[in-house]
């Protein structure tokens, strides 16, 4: 009887959990979809100056994170991941219409990493630990010219939008439905780079006058 009760007990709290784990897996798509609605508005009130290169680079390798995830067991937690590729493709798209000039030799390098990178990553598919190791290296490389960017300028990125993803790849933590370094490295690795790019950005911004206005729709810069 009493092993009967634990077997009872224990199916309960596996329902619980995984229940949890699909909120959670829920939630995360929603901030997925809406995370960037002000990002976007920003960008297309030119308040907001995305760096191409760091989009092309974040879309190419979100899509195999996506898949590394899927193939680690991560179950409904690549969810989120995959749903914010479609995302990213968005902004990607209207980065070649919105987004900085501010653009230098390194920013190339960066974006030339990432691209060697996802080489990398077809070479090494058979070892998909390595492979993410590799990508996520060269993901957080192709983050140093919006880093840099926004060094130069620290208003022009739209800060709430960081938030809100910081939420999505914590929610994608809980609903992992299996946790090992497949799973796990790439969200705690941006929540990491986000803490530290926040904490800098609000640094930068004490030492730097606000703009007054920026540039309207019409004269937001093209890259």
């Amino acid at each position: 009887m009493e092993l009967v009760a634990r077997r009872g007990h224990d199916m309960l709290s596996y329902m619980l959990l995984h229940v949890i784990k699909i909120g959670a897996s829920a939630i995360a798509v929603g901030i997925s979809l809406v995370a960037y609605v002000p990002y976007l508005i920003d960008m297309f009130k030119g308040k907001n100056k995305p760096h191409l290169y760091n989009w092309i680079s974040i879309v190419l390798i979100t899509a195999i994170v996506a898949y590394i995830q899927l193939i680690g067991g991560a179950g409904v937690g690549a969810l989120p991941t995959m749903i914010g590729v479609g995302v990213d493709s968005v902004v990607l798209f209207y980065c070649f219409r919105f987004g900085t000039k501010d653009i230098v030799f390194m920013d190339k390098v960066c974006l030339a990493i990432t691209l060697v990178g996802v080489v990398f990553y077809i070479v090494l598919n058979h070892d998909p630990v390595l492979s993410l190791i590799i990508l996520t290296a060269a993901e957080i490389i192709s983050f140093v010219p919006t880093f840099r960017k926004t060094r130069n300028d620290p208003y022009s990125e739209s800060l709430p939008s960081y938030y809100l993803i910081m939420l999505k790849l914590c929610l994608i933590l809980v609903a992992l439905q299996n946790y090992n370094l497949l799973t796990v490295s790439y969200s705690v690795s941006w929540l990491l780079v986000f803490v530290v790019f926040l904490a800098s950005v609000y640094r930068w911004q004490r030492h730097a006058r606000k703009p007054q206005h920026r540039q309207s729709l019409e004269e937001a810069p093209l890259v």
